[in-house]
């Protein structure tokens, strides 16, 4: 198939026109009229998935490549490295970022916390963030416990533990700023919190929870790899890799 045949199937399964003003989803490397033999799936584009994929090819990653227009091209550091690659073995590079997040990826991570049995229910979305209510209120540290349990994370950092949650606000991804539209009471459930934003945040009476970026969205291959397959498109998923370690 061709690339742009794929890219348009992707623009029906989520438009490429709802994605944030910032973002840069859509052809990141490569050429809508170039043939492509294989078509593969992955979180992100790293050295390992450049290395694994077969010429002639499209990968469909979430995270664009490139957000910015690059000044210089110097192919041993990043991205350069990898556009080099990508250009040598003739491979196209779509993303598929916040416009994923808001038609699928979102949902997912938001399902995938079990909310329903601890009594929230959705109540609408907001700025890319999902709201979830209750009328029974909740520790966040017992929100926590459930979120780490059910995750089955080593570790998951949160604040205001005392905090009683009547409202969720959930990204997945990076989303800290949230804090700026939600209220006293409410927890916001999201990655890549930096300090100082839960400090403003827990000044204001509203708590975090940080689940770490790769663990909120590493669904991504598996729910577009699906939503491929109804379109007769046999994807490959191949394993981009967290970048952090644990111990």
């Amino acid at each position: 198939m061709k690339v742009l045949e794929i890219y348009q199937i992707l623009d029906s399964i989520s438009p490429f026109i709802l994605q944030a003003q910032w973002d840069n989803s859509g052809l990141n490397i490569g050429n809508m009229h170039a043939d492509c033999q294989r078509v593969y799936v992955a979180l992100d584009l790293d050295m390992q998935v450049a290395a694994t994929i077969e010429n002639e090819s499209l990968l469909i990653v979430h995270h664009p490549l490139i957000f910015q227009p690059l000044k210089t091209m110097q192919t041993d550091i990043y991205p350069a490295n990898l556009i080099e690659i990508c250009l040598q073995k003739e491979i196209s590079v779509i993303a598929m970022h916040t416009n994923f997040d808001k038609t699928h990826l979102n949902q997912a991570f938001a399902t995938s916390l079990g909310l329903e049995s601890l009594n929230f229910t959705p109540n609408g979305e907001k700025d890319f963030s999902l709201i979830y209510s209750t009328n029974t209120p909740m520790s966040t540290h017992s929100l926590a416990t459930h979120i780490k349990d059910i995750l089955k994370l080593n570790v998951l950092r949160y604040t205001h533990k005392d905090n009683m949650i009547n409202n969720l606000y959930i990204t997945c991804g990076s989303n800290a700023h949230a804090y700026q539209i939600a209220k006293k009471g409410d927890c916001i459930i999201t990655g890549d919190i930096k300090y100082h934003d839960a400090m403003i945040a827990t000044s204001n009476g509203i708590s975090f929870i940080d689940v770490a970026h790769f663990e909120s969205e590493c669904i991504f291959s598996d729910l577009l790899v699906k939503a491929l397959q109804k379109h007769h498109i046999q994807a490959i998923i191949t394993n981009s890799h967290n970048p952090f370690c644990y111990i």
